[in-house]
């Protein structure tokens, strides 16, 4: 009896507990809604829209009166069984400063401080976007400096399996001031003073970019869904949110699919070291660029790394985690041919718990295949960190004796894992963009492609979706302003393909399809060794000129190419805006033909006459496209009246002895907006 007492006044006490527990995971759930506020896009010193009504949303105790005054003017609502609320708000004067008062009717209040109307505009990509006005060059002082009619907004570096509605924490707008400027995006604060000098219209800024990004990590789950070569990837990533090591399993699988379609190598996870036809050399715990083997000094791919070690039957028998150290930048491990896990990573260490069954008494490999697309690779120790570390404290150390098998460029580059942060799909979108949507930006200017450059087949159709995705996701059918990757790497001195080219085709004809997408031309302010250009002051200024010309008139889609005719031996280019020209005939560099699929692409003759171009088919007298300036590195010769260079470009030709009056096809036809 005395047993059941103490185990009811037990029992009783462990419910109490368990019921404060819950009532605290309730209460700082909804802390948000019980506390009066705006939405965390909305912040003090931030830019509201102007000239149309827009909406304030935010929380509050659930079923409370609620009152907002601005601009002299009071809204009355009530917030929802949730504690959310939303109201519209009548047209604001651009300018201000202005102060939105939110009240309760149980007499707490919320309030936004100079705040001003204008215009909101998002930009967002990975680091040419990122690059701060502190490290741009040739600017004119004063674009250096603040100024009181543009608004920051930074937002954190996030992904997220599932899409926010809201921030994690509250948006801190800024002033633009000296020193806040600093360090927010070149492209987008030039851009902005530009456009402040032009229309006198307030500006907030939002830059919401991150370095080494690939375009999937920014677009929706539900748009990516509806593309075909993401459908599964998508599956995968729903299916890692509810049952992670069966998704990482999935994806293993296609990493291995991926390798035996695209190397004659075989399985080679799964003897590793101990293959001994293969061609493995010694590997110490370093970066392989300094590496006595001439292959990896510039080496951007992969490369697989394995060894051997022994285990006891007592080692076996214990559970285990193997400490990789520190690797740049994408691994794909396994033991004993059994898969592990695959990390992404600048340099940062790798510790993976072994499921059972994967080590073996006796002799056992490792196996690590890893991914560099910059700077630093491979694996980089410290060497005496290590190993196996194993549950009881034993640690069984594996630093040396590593070797490595190079692997050509060519090979390509592996899949990336759904849930990866730079190189997944959609956790940007989730985590950066999401959030934003209260803001109901006016445009948006994307500087991306970089990342991409490995797959560049796929960007057309990526970059026509993250278009539709963020117009659909801030219900908004406004500006695009895409700006062209410059130019970096190689110059070609022959026909070659090329993933820059292919890229900056790929955003042109986007721009061309699209009459609210604009693009800003960049290839004549690259550097072919700097793959971070730092004359960003031209790329903001011409990226204002196109938004201009999006709202009325003028060139807004860089330099465009038109078939006007093909015979038997020759085709000829028109261009808008018109090409720069002199009284002469002179001979054109950079023109190249090539069969309608495929390589086998020849250099062409060409010839400028005027504003027109004539390029004469005897290297390929079936050519069914037409290449210009196809290289990643270099400039191009051919420039337009406004000054503009004419950037790399493909044209499928028509049938020969087929005369051409102005293309049908939609991606060649130049476009004028004016």
């Amino acid at each position: 009896m005395v047993f059941s007492k103490r185990y009811r006044a037990l029992f009783s006490l462990i419910r109490q507990i368990l019921l404060a527990f819950y009532l605290i995971a309730v209460l700082s759930a909804n802390s948000q809604a019980q506390t009066l506020g705006f939405e965390t896009a909305f912040g003090s010193n931030m830019v509201l829209p102007h000239g149309r009504s827009f909406s304030l949303s935010g929380h509050a105790a659930p079923e409370t009166a609620l009152t907002l005054e601005v601009d002299g003017a009071r809204y009355s609502f009530r917030s929802d069984a949730a504690g959310r609320w939303q109201t519209e708000i009548a047209p604001l004067s651009a300018g201000g400063p202005y102060q939105v008062r939110l009240r309760s009717s149980r007499g707490d209040e919320a309030v936004l401080d100079n705040v001003l109307a204008g215009d909101v505009w998002l930009c967002s990509g990975q680091s040419n976007m990122a690059y701060p006005v502190a490290a741009s060059i040739d600017q004119p002082g004063a674009y250096n400096q603040g100024h009181p009619a543009i608004r920051l907004l930074s937002v954190p570096l996030r992904t997220e399996l599932n899409a926010l509605e809201d921030f994690k924490e509250p948006s801190a707008w800024q002033t633009a001031t000296d020193s806040s400027v600093k360090n927010f995006s070149a492209v987008c604060y030039f851009f902005a003073r530009q456009r402040v000098e032009q229309d006198g219209i307030p500006l907030g800024l939002i830059n919401a970019s991150w370095g080494g990004s690939a375009i999937e990590a920014w677009v929706s789950e539900r748009t990516l869904s509806g593309i075909a070569d993401y459908g599964r990837k998508v599956d995968q990533l729903r299916q890692y949110r509810h049952d992670r090591r069966k998704a990482e399993l999935a994806f293993a699988d296609d990493w291995m699919r991926w390798w035996q379609e695209h190397s004659d190598q075989g399985a080679v996870w799964k003897q590793g070291v101990l293959d001994p036809g293969a061609d493995w050399r010694e590997a110490p715990l370093q970066n392989w660029k300094t590496y006595p083997d001439e292959r990896l000094k510039n080496h951007h791919g992969i490369v697989w790394f394995s060894r051997s070690f022994e285990l006891t039957a007592e080692q076996q028998a214990k559970k285990a985690t193997f400490v990789l150290g520190k690797i740049d930048e994408v691994d794909s491990t396994w033991i004993n041919g059994k898969f592990v896990n695959n990390t992404f990573g600048y340099g940062t260490k790798r510790e993976y718990p072994l499921d059972p069954g994967v080590l073996q008494m006796g002799v056992n490999q490792i196996t690590v295949n890893v991914l560099n697309t910059w700077d630093v690779g491979g694996m980089l120790g410290p060497v005496d960190e290590v190993g196996l570390r194993f549950d009881d404290g034993e640690f069984l150390p594996l630093g040396a004796g590593w070797r490595y098998r190079f692997i050509p460029r060519e090979t390509g580059q592996p899949p990336r894992s759904p849930w990866e942060s730079v190189s997944g799909i959609t956790g940007m979108f989730n985590g950066m963009i999401s959030p934003l949507k209260p803001l109901q930006p006016a445009g948006a200017i994307w500087y991306q492609g970089e990342s991409n450059t490995e797959s560049s087949h796929t960007y057309r159709s990526l970059l026509s979706a993250l278009v539709r995705d963020w117009r659909l996701h801030f219900n908004r059918q406004f500006p695009f302003i895409i700006v062209q990757l410059p130019n970096y790497g190689a110059v070609a001195a022959a026909p070659v393909e090329s993933g820059w080219a292919a890229i900056r085709n790929a955003q042109q004809q986007v721009a061309l399809e699209d009459p609210q997408a604009g693009l800003v031309v960049t290839h004549d302010v690259g550097d072919d060794v700097d793959i971070h250009p730092r004359r960003k002051w031209i790329v903001g200024v011409r990226a204002a000129h196109v938004a201009q010309a999006l709202r009325g008139g003028g060139a807004a889609d860089g330099v465009t190419p038109s078939i006007i005719g093909r015979d038997s031996e020759s085709v000829v280019l028109d261009f808008s805006p018109p090409l720069q020209f002199g009284d002469k005939e002179k001979e054109v560099a950079g023109f190249s033909l090539c069969p309608e699929s495929g390589g086998g692409c020849k250099s062409a003759e060409a010839a400028q006459t005027g504003g027109r171009i004539k390029i004469n088919l005897d290297a390929l007298p079936n050519a069914g496209r037409l290449r210009y300036c196809w290289s990643d590195g270099g400039q191009c010769e051919l420039k337009a009246l406004n000054g503009l260079p004419v950037s790399s470009f493909e044209l499928n030709l028509p049938g020969k002895d087929r005369a051409v009056h102005g293309q049908t096809d939609r991606k060649n036809e130049p476009v004028s907006r004016e």
